[in-house]
């Protein structure tokens, strides 16, 4: 699936989910793909510009390497040519067995993603973690390629610099980026615009920040408020230029909604999903067995009543099940 031809940044401008995987609640905790496919079609249909699977938000760390590949290809067969899919491709091993599977990922997805702190040691620099990208990148051929700064298991986030290398071997297309703080996404940002021609699309993990991110250069947002309500994201992605006071009320709601979401996530998605939408998905997760209180599905319910309330004073879209 992975296409010699880098994709043009304006196809992937707009939200990515970190998608959720939903599990039967059985011994095993399979993968419940029926549940899944109803999740691809609802993210299509909200307005998103592409689907990362096989990350945190997916329980990736929990998936044996078998349920990664097939988890990926299902995701990208159900999407199909609508919507990119990109999923990570870098787990535990030598950098040659990462280069190994991350050609096997690229059979199944349109972007393969570097889970950055799996490149380097927490300790190391990152000019060693620079050493064994660029060796990576030897051993994976013409595979378009994405950056993750996944915090887990420890948070490493990319300087502006590295930002600027990365974009200058042209091979990456896709940033996640974690660091959620105003001054380090602006300089990496701007490194960005220093790259003539520059292919690498910046999304913003944080709500808090997404509008600022924007009007900086970012391409969009990939977080876990996604896995709610993404065609929010999806307005304000397509909107905070030429709608810029609806756009501020949105940015304001989607900032502080996002502290509520993350409490118990995935957990808080698959119980949002189930209990307050009507969607036929378990509460199953494999990183945790969570329990939700009263007070704590009350959050829930007053984040939702808050969206809708949003929605209706802003004229956006509502796309429920």
């Amino acid at each position: 699936m992975a296409l010699s031809k880098i994709v043009d940044l304006k196809r992937l401008v707009g939200v990515w989910p970190t998608m959720i995987t939903p599990l039967h609640n059985n011994s095993a905790k399979s993968i419940d793909y029926t549940t899944l496919a109803v999740l691809i079609e609802w993210y299509i249909s909200s307005g998103v510009a592409g689907l990362f699977t096989v990350c945190q938000s997916s329980e990736m760390y929990n998936l044996s390497p078998e349920e990664r590949l097939e988890l990926a290809r299902f995701v990208k067969q159900k999407a199909g040519d609508r919507v990119l899919v990109a999923g990570c491709g870098t787990f535990a091993g030598t950098i040659e067995e990462k280069a190994k599977f991350i050609k096997l990922m690229s059979k199944e997805v349109d972007i393969v993603v570097i889970i950055v702190n799996q490149m380097a040691e927490k300790h190391e620099s990152e000019e060693i973690l620079k050493s064994n990208l660029e060796k990576l990148l030897e051993l994976t051929d013409d595979i378009q390629l994405g950056l993750y700064e996944c915090p887990v298991p420890y948070h490493r986030c990319l300087s502006p610099q590295m930002m600027e290398w990365a974009a200058f071997t042209g091979r990456f297309v896709f940033h996640k980026d974690t660091v959620c703080s105003v001054a380090p996404i602006q300089a990496k940002l701007l490194a960005l615009q220093s790259v003539t021609d520059n292919k690498l699309g910046f999304f913003n993990a944080n709500a808090a920040t997404l509008k600022l991110s924007l009007e900086h250069g970012g391409a969009g947002y990939s977080g876990i408020a996604a896995n709610f309500y993404p065609w929010m994201h999806a307005w304000l992605c397509g909107h905070w230029r030429d709608q810029s006071q609806m756009a501020e009320k949105v940015q304001r709601f989607l900032g502080l909604a996002e502290t509520t979401l993350s409490h118990k996530y995935p957990g808080s998605a698959k119980v949002y999903l189930h209990r307050l939408c009507g969607v036929q998905i378990e509460e199953t997760c494999r990183v945790a067995d969570y329990t939700f209180s009263d007070h704590e599905i009350a959050c829930l319910q007053h984040v939702k009543g808050l969206m809708e309330d949003v929605c209706k004073e802003t004229g956006i879209a509502f796309f429920g099940f």
